[in-house]
């Protein structure tokens, strides 16, 4: 299942967020940032091995949590 993650700094990397989301007990199979020009507009589809069940605990989870100083948003992909 896959969850993006939006509001992260731009200089975040895919291992600080993959070691983030292993905090909340995610297992995360693979990340992958897609930069904008717009730096606040930089979005992270995680890949997590759970049900949908388990990627809507961690998306809660997630949303709202204020992270390097940031609030993120996660929002889980239930069509991916």
């Amino acid at each position: 299942m896959n969850i993006g993650i939006s509001g992260f700094p731009a200089d975040t990397s895919e291992e600080e967020i993959r070691e983030a989301l292993e905090e909340f007990g995610a297992v995360v199979t693979s990340v992958m940032i897609t930069p904008s020009e717009d730096p606040d507009r930089y979005v992270a589809t995680v890949d997590i091995d759970t049900d949908k069940l388990g990627m809507k605990v961690i998306a809660e989870k997630i949303n709202g949590t204020v992270w390097k100083g940031k609030r993120l948003v996660a929002m889980g992909y239930l069509y991916l």
